[in-house]
């Protein structure tokens, strides 16, 4: 729910807000909600190149989540089955894969995706 206009005092705050946020390296929604877009993009691209059916089963169960999340919110089955598609199934996938398993001293996990099983 959009919170009230509190004019300049409340602009200045979420100002000073983000340079805080910025100044400790600290993601913001929006770019959290990119990056894990772009892990399930990349999950389902190399679910589908090692030709994992299991993966990629569970690759389109997430997609299914997030379309039924929309459609629990009011949005239209079908605008939200194109657009969460639209998002995760990218053309430069490829692209993605080495930002989303990075360089080993960077990540959470050293070791980059998942073995397929």
């Amino acid at each position: 729910m959009p919170r009230a206009e509190s004019g300049s005092r409340g602009q200045e705050a979420t100002r000073q807000w983000r340079k805080k946020v910025k100044r400790e390296s600290r993601p913001e929604t929006d770019a959290v909600d990119t990056a894990l877009a772009a892990a399930v993009t990349v999950y389902r691209h190399v679910a589908e190149a090692r030709r994992s059916k299991r993966d990629v089963t569970r690759a389109s169960g997430m997609e299914l989540m997030a379309i039924n999340f929309l459609v629990s919110k009011g949005y239209a089955v079908e605008h939200a089955t194109r657009q969460v598609r639209r998002r995760v199934r990218r053309m430069d996938a490829e692209m993605l894969v080495p930002l989303v398993n990075g360089p080993a001293d960077r990540v959470a996990n050293p070791g980059g995706f998942p073995p397929a099983t």
